[in-house]
Order: C-alpha cells, then structure tokens, then sequence
C-alpha cells in the first residue's frame, strides 16, 4: 500500500501547501504515510486504487493539528533577555552538581538493599506506596528505610549543605 500512496507523492505534497503548508510541507506527508501505516488504515478503494480524497484528509487532519501545536509556541525576542546574567545560573547548577556528587559518595558504602531503595526514590520519583507494589517491600518498610538514609545524608552532609545554600543564595 505504501508504494501505491508514494506513487502520488508530489500530489500529496501539492495538496498540502494548497491547504497553506510550510516548510513542513514534506514532514507532513511523511507523518501521513507513517499514520496510515502504523495504524493500519486503509488508504485503498474497493477496485485496489489510491483512495485520494481518504488521503487529502488524512494530510488535512495532521497539518491541522500541526497548526494548532505552532500556534501555541510563544516566540519571545531574544533582546528581552539578553539582560539576564547566565553566571547565576550556572553557579546554582555547579553547586547543585556537586552536591549531588557528595550525596553519591555518601551512599556508596550503604547496604545495597539501602542504596537500592533510595535510588529508586531518589532519581525514579517513585512514590513510595509505588515502590511497594514494584518491589513487594511493604510500606512501612521503605519508609523506614528511606527515613534512616535521610537522616545519614543529613548527619554526614550537614556542612556541606550549609555551604550549598549559601552559594545558591
């Protein structure tokens, strides 16, 4: 089916930029040949042949929706921000970096049954009513856990969080 839909393929990228296509004009063929082939459809008529009114509004749904999706992208002059200072920035994801390198290093030498269930809190944002249905480790038990591995970062890292808020202030 797809040979007999590329057959027509300057005729669909025509038919598109007569509904008002862009630069996406091609883009939004080939959208068009992967919709009708990874759904299924049939692009065919009853006699074998390229049913193009089907396609004509295939190709109008998805430029629609294409126009609909760039109409809700706000374009901002670049000007309007130019006066932001990018080292602020930069010194806040410095710092939380190495904040992050520190908790790593502190949870190194845990029990893995520890470090497993923290990694999973910590970098899954898995709740913990989540995990326990993932894991069969009841509730109260990961959260025990997760309290004591909190309390060792807060005991081990203390300093070092002191100074995080004060290079992030």
């Amino acid at each position: 089916m797809l040979n007999k839909l590329a057959a027509f393929h300057i005729d669909w990228i025509k038919m598109v930029k007569a509904m008002g296509g862009d630069d996406f004009t091609e883009d939004i063929v080939q959208e068009m040949y992967l919709k009708i082939h990874d759904k299924g459809y049939n692009a065919l008529n009853d006699k074998g042949e390229v049913n193009k009114f089907y396609v004509w509004r295939t190709l109008r749904s998805i430029l629609m929706t294409y126009f609909k999706e760039k109409g809700k992208v706000i374009k901002v002059p670049i000007e309007e921000y130019k006066h932001l200072e990018e080292n602020d920035k930069l010194k806040e994801h410095h710092a939380f970096n190495d904040m992050s390198l520190k908790v790593d290093e502190c949870t190194d030498d845990w029990h893995w049954f520890y470090k497993m269930i923290f990694d999973m809190y910590r970098f899954e944002n898995t709740s913990i009513r989540k995990m326990a249905l993932d894991t069969g480790i009841s509730v109260p038990t990961i959260f025990n856990t997760l309290k004591e591995c909190k309390l060792d970062i807060k005991d081990k890292l203390k300093k070092d969080y002191e100074t995080y808020k004060k290079e992030t202030s």
